[in-house]
């Protein structure tokens, strides 16, 4: 049996006030805050996000690179969620993948990156109608058609991922919230119930 090790979930107080953002959130619905005492700590978040995520049926362990990581936020990206709908001509998958992002001054944050695949061929939410027109030889009618299907239906299962991945999220961190600021990158944060 696995045991969770909470050693690692922030207090905010900590936290307060910064001459710089400690945290790089892109697209979480909070900042899942976790401090870290040591590399041990850091490890051990690891091993627990990951025990977690393979629960899942949907989870894929291959790697992928985090699009956003900064050399001032190292990231590193645990696998991915995955979800398939197959139309006629075209199969559309949508990928959430967890990633952990270090803080400026410390400790980490949890984030998530969506990825879009129209055929195996990975495309950003507005450009599925290329990637169903590259793919299949329907007329131009039905690709717009399916396009505006396909965004809705990616967005969905999107969602639907985004909701276990932050689920597991909140039972490893500290939900944070920005409370102001400031144009000198100062910020002030609180925690969210």
């Amino acid at each position: 049996m696995h045991v969770k090790n909470y050693s690692y979930i922030y207090n905010v107080t900590k936290i307060k006030d910064m001459a710089t953002s400690n945290f790089h959130n892109v697209n979480a619905t909070h900042i899942f805050a976790c401090s870290l005492e040591n590399e041990w700590d850091y490890e051990d978040l690891v091993d627990n996000l990951t025990y977690e995520f393979k629960n899942h049926a949907d989870w894929y362990d291959g790697n992928k690179s985090d699009p956003h990581e900064c050399r001032s936020f190292p990231s590193r990206v645990l696998g991915s969620l995955t979800k398939e709908f197959s139309y006629n001509d075209f199969s559309l998958e949508v990928w959430v993948s967890p990633v952990i992002r270090s803080g400026y001054y410390e400790g980490v944050n949890l984030d998530w990156n969506a990825h879009y695949f129209i055929n195996g061929d990975e495309y950003e939410i507005g450009e599925l109608e290329n990637g169903i027109g590259y793919n299949t030889a329907l007329s131009n009618s039905k690709i717009k058609a399916y396009a505006l299907l396909a965004e809705k239906k990616a967005e969905k299962l999107r969602n639907e991922l985004v909701e276990v991945t932050e689920n597991i999220f909140k039972d490893y961190s500290m939900k944070l919230g920005v409370t102001a600021r400031f144009s000198n990158g100062e910020t002030i944060y609180h925690k969210v119930a």
